[in-house]
C-alpha cells in the first residue's frame, strides 16, 4: 500500500497573515453600545452574559471605560459591577478597573468591607511601592475603610517610614477615624519625618493634638495611656543634635555638615543616610525694598545621632550681612538631662569657617 503523504501548502506570507488576523479582529470588536446590546440579549445569568461577551469578542480598554461610564450614568451600578468583575476575572486586571469597581460598588451600597478588599487587590497587578500604596489608601479612606487604610499606611510606613507624604496621609485618615491609637501613631510620625518647610506649623499642630489626648485620657480615669502618650510624643521629639545658623541680610550662606560616618549633607544633599537633615535653607531671599533686612536661617537636624565627631563649615557665597557676621547655635539632646546649647558669633569672609562638635551617646 502505497504511503499516503500530504503535501504542504505554501505557508502564507507574514503580511496576509497578519491581515487576515487584523480582520477577524474587526470582526470580533465591539464598541460599548454593541456590547450593551448583545449583554441585555443574552441567555443566563448576568455574571455568564458578561463572561461569554469577554470570551467571544473584543472589548479595548476605551470600550470597556465608555460601557461603564454609560451603566454609571444610568445608575445601572450593579450591571457596572458585574461588567468590571467578570473583566477581571477574564484577564483583564489592571489597577484602574479596580478604582472603577470599588466606586460603582460604593454608589451600589455594597459594605465597606469588600470595597476595602477590592482596593487593596489592585495593589497585587502593579508595583507594590510606597505611592502605590498610598493612592490605595486614600481611596480606602475616600470610601470609609478606615482599618484597611490604616493598616495599609502602617505597612507603606515599614517599607518607607522617610515619606513626608505618608505621615501628613495618615494625619488626615486617623482623624476621620477617630481612632486614637492612629491618630497618636501618625502625629509621631509627623513629628519624627515630616521636615517640609512648613515641618514647624506641622510639629506644631502635632504636639498640640497629642497633648489634648493625654489631658482627655487623664480626664476619663485613664491617666496609664495618657502617660503612655506622652512618653510616646517625648520619644518623638528627640534632636540629638540640631546645628542652627542665624544672619541678617539677603547674602546667601551654606551649612555643611559632616557626620562621624563621612556623609556630608548640605545643599547639594539634603539629607544622610542616618537621617540627618538640612530642614531649613533660607540664603539668597531677596530683601523687599523699604523694608528693615530679615533674619535668615540655616538649620540641620539629627534626631538620632551616630555618637563621634560632626565636623560642619559656614561658607559666605554671596550678598550682604549686617555687621559682617552670623550667630552659630549648637543643641545636643534637647529637651533631657544631658541638653547642652552653645552659641558663638563668627565673622564670614571668603574663607569657610569650620567648626566641630563631640555628640555623646543618649543615656537610657
Amino acid at each position: 500500500m502505497r504511503k499516503l503523504t500530504v503535501c504542504s501548502l505554501p505557508a502564507q506570507p507574514p503580511q496576509q497573515a497578519d491581515d487576515e488576523k487584523n480582520t477577524a479582529d474587526r470582526d470580533r470588536a465591539l464598541s460599548a453600545r454593541q456590547a450593551l446590546e448583545k449583554f441585555q440579549a443574552g441567555q443566563g445569568i448576568a455574571a455568564d452574559r458578561w463572561d461569554r461577551l469577554f470570551n467571544d469578542f473584543l472589548i479595548s480598554d476605551s470600550q470597556l471605560a465608555a460601557t461603564i461610564q454609560i451603566l454609571h450614568e444610568d445608575r445601572k451600578y450593579d450591571e457596572a459591577i458585574g461588567c468590571l468583575e467578570s473583566a477581571i476575572r477574564n484577564g483583564r486586571a489592571a489597577t484602574w478597573l479596580y478604582d472603577l469597581l470599588a466606586l460603582e460598588m460604593q454608589l451600589a451600597g455594597r459594605p465597606a468591607e469588600d470595597i476595602g478588599r477590592v482596593l487593596q487587590s489592585r495593589l497585587d497587578f502593579g508595583i507594590a511601592d510606597v505611592p502605590q500604596m498610598l493612592l490605595t489608601a486614600a481611596l480606602l479612606s475616600r470610601f470609609e475603610a478606615w482599618d484597611s487604610a490604616i493598616t495599609l499606611l502602617r505597612d507603606a510606613a515599614q517599607l518607607n517610614p522617610d515619606s513626608q507624604e505618608l505621615w501628613l496621609l495618615a494625619r488626615s485618615v486617623s482623624d476621620k477615624s477617630k481612632d486614637r491609637e492612629a491618630r497618636v501613631w501618625a502625629r509621631c510620625g509627623v513629628l519624627q519625618y515630616v521636615w517640609n518647610e512648613n515641618y514647624g506649623r506641622h510639629h506644631d499642630e502635632a504636639v498640640k493634638v497629642l497633648k489634648e489626648i493625654a489631658a482627655e485620657l487623664d480626664r476619663t480615669g485613664q491617666s496609664p495611656a495618657a502617660e503612655l502618650v506622652r512618653t510616646q510624643l517625648a520619644s518623638a521629639q528627640r534632636i540629638d543634635l540640631q546645628i542652627t545658623v542665624k544672619w541678617v541680610g539677603n547674602a546667601d550662606i551654606d551649612l555643611i555638615v559632616t557626620d562621624p560616618n563621612q556623609e556630608e549633607c548640605s545643599y547639594r544633599r539634603r539629607k544622610t543616610s542616618s537621617l540627618g537633615r538640612l530642614v531649613r535653607e533660607d540664603g539668597g531671599v531677596e530683601q523687599k525694598p523699604g523694608k528693615p533686612p530679615e533674619t535668615r536661617i540655616e538649620q540641620f537636624v539629627q534626631p538620632i545621632a551616630v555618637p563621634g565627631r560632626y565636623e560642619f563649615s559656614i561658607r559666605f557665597v554671596v550678598g550682604r550681612i549686617a555687621s559682617g557676621t552670623a550667630i552659630v547655635e549648637v543643641v545636643q539632646h534637647a529637651g533631657t538631662v544631658q541638653e547642652t546649647r552653645e552659641t558663638k558669633t563668627v565673622q564670614l569672609a571668603q574663607e569657610d569657617v569650620r567648626l566641630s562638635t563631640e555628640v555623646k551617646a543618649r543615656q537610657k
